[in-house]
């Protein structure tokens, strides 16, 4: 039998919106902890960032999977009290505004860890706690400009671009869900709680901690190529991803190709060498590639084990034989779009039960019941606005 999760029993308060605090929470739900996501009166604004229904966006749900969710009004002493009893029995807390404002609602760590001392507390900021951007809006597109990302996704014509993907937030995340585990790892050594503080700008840094060394080694110049060939090329009717990390995988493309010659070639019989040579070799086989259609050369390269991919989209990423078979994918019913594909966090075993995203405020009197309020206190906060949804 499957062991339970590792988080089993674990008590998460998320006080975050967004992507990064909300998506280490989920990572945290989806190993087993109990995790209650707070909302504002108005939702988490990603309920907002794209299309979808019911505040259901793909980011929402993404980013909130097997959460409970309840919507208080922070601003209100009462909404306040309520979320000092939540997190006085919390293990983990996770917020991600902007230095000073948790500290201003009245539920920084100092707050929280008086009543709560071994409280994990785990604090996401665009720019870190203090210095001279700390207070700046920390956006995806904002990080993806300052630390090199954008510039490093340059165009051929030399204009930088935003990756389409949130990686800053993204990596913060799983940053911050591993300083979560070191940190309840030494909790059960010394029984103290800990501040984390994690920043997105310190986040794309160590994600891209090759590239920033390789940029001081060269000098801002242009470095060789890793491998030779590389890329992705265009096929008749399609493109194909075609490299070569070992010479076996150099061999065995050229053989394919139909340049054989070049196996023996001087230019090319070592790494070394193609690197000099690496405009010319990609040239000529993205002008090989080109002569035929995808499938004839997945068919090709397949046989002789090259080292290459045929371009796929998200669906057929989903319907592939090799992510069917690894069960990368649950079917979640996921209201209120029905059964959706929704990635498995990687390392979680397939028998742990992957739940749904909340709607906003869907377990709030469930939750406050749980904190010993009775149905009466519980319509009284409805009442006054203190709870919604």
């Amino acid at each position: 039998m499957s062991a339970a999760p590792p988080y089993a029993g674990l008590k998460v308060l998320d006080l975050s919106q967004g992507i990064a605090g909300p998506y280490c929470a989920s990572l945290l739900a989806q190993q087993g902890a109990d995790v209650i996501k707070v909302e504002p009166p108005g939702g988490d604004w990603v309920r907002n960032a794209g299309g979808g229904r019911d505040g259901m966006t793909p980011l929402a749900i993404a980013g909130n999977l097997g959460k409970r969710s309840i919507v208080v009004d922070a601003q209100q002493p009462a909404g306040r009290d309520l979320l000092l009893g939540m997190a006085a029995r919390a293990d983990v807390v996770v917020e991600n505004n902007r230095p000073g404002v948790i500290e201003r609602l009245g539920l920084g760590y100092g707050a929280i860890a008086a009543a709560n001392p071994a409280v994990v507390y785990v604090s996401i900021t665009g720019f870190g706690a203090d210095g001279p951007a700390a207070q700046k809006a920390g956006t995806d597109s904002i990080l993806q400009s300052i630390t090199g990302m954008a510039h490093r996704n340059r165009d051929h014509d030399g204009t930088p671009r935003r990756m389409p993907l949130l990686i800053p937030d993204t990596v913060t995340a799983v940053y911050a869900a591993q300083a979560v585990g070191a940190a309840l790892y030494a909790r059960s050594r010394d029984g103290q709680g800990r501040h984390l503080r994690l920043s997105l700008l310190e986040s794309a840094a160590a994600f891209q901690a090759a590239q920033i060394v390789e940029n001081r080694i060269f000098q801002g110049s242009a470095p060789p190529p890793n491998t030779v060939p590389a890329g992705v090329f265009r096929t008749r009717d399609g493109h194909i991803s075609l490299s070569a990390v070992t010479e076996g995988h150099f061999r065995a493309a050229m053989r394919v190709l139909g340049l054989e010659s070049w196996i023996d070639d001087p230019r090319f019989t070592d790494p070394a060498e193609r690197k000099k040579h690496a405009a010319f070799v990609n040239d000529e086989v993205g002008r090989r590639l080109a002569e035929q259609t995808t499938a004839h050369w997945v068919d090709k390269l397949a046989a002789a084990d090259a080292l290459f991919a045929e371009i796929a989209d998200y669906p057929a990423f989903v319907a592939s034989p090799q992510a069917q078979h690894l069960r990368a994918f649950a079917a979640l019913e996921q209201p209120p779009y029905g059964v959706l594909p929704v990635a498995r966090m990687p390392g979680a075993d397939r028998a742990w039960a992957l739940r749904p995203a909340p709607r906003a405020g869907e377990h709030g009197a469930e939750i406050l019941r749980e904190l010993g309020l009775e149905q009466a206190e519980i319509e009284q906060l409805a009442r006054a606005g203190t709870i919604r949804g």
